[in-house]
């Protein structure tokens, strides 16, 4: 879980990277930007899907053992 987290924390970092280089330049970003921040926004929501399904599984792991 840690693994992912830290992922997931590169991918945002890298994204609000991006932007705020964009917004600094005051121009509007080029398709090639546009594109990197796009695919690190479904990335981004790949890597939260993930976490969460892994906290479903353990949630349902423990309460499954408690009801052993």
């Amino acid at each position: 879980m840690d693994e992912l987290e830290e992922l997931l924390a590169r991918l945002t970092a890298a994204q609000r990277q991006l932007i705020m280089t964009s917004a600094k330049t005051k121009t509007f970003p080029d398709n090639n930007t546009l594109q990197k921040i796009a695919t690190l926004a479904l990335n981004i929501s790949s890597v939260e899907t993930m976490i969460a399904d892994t906290q479903d599984n353990i949630q349902r792991a423990r309460f499954a053992r408690a009801n052993d």
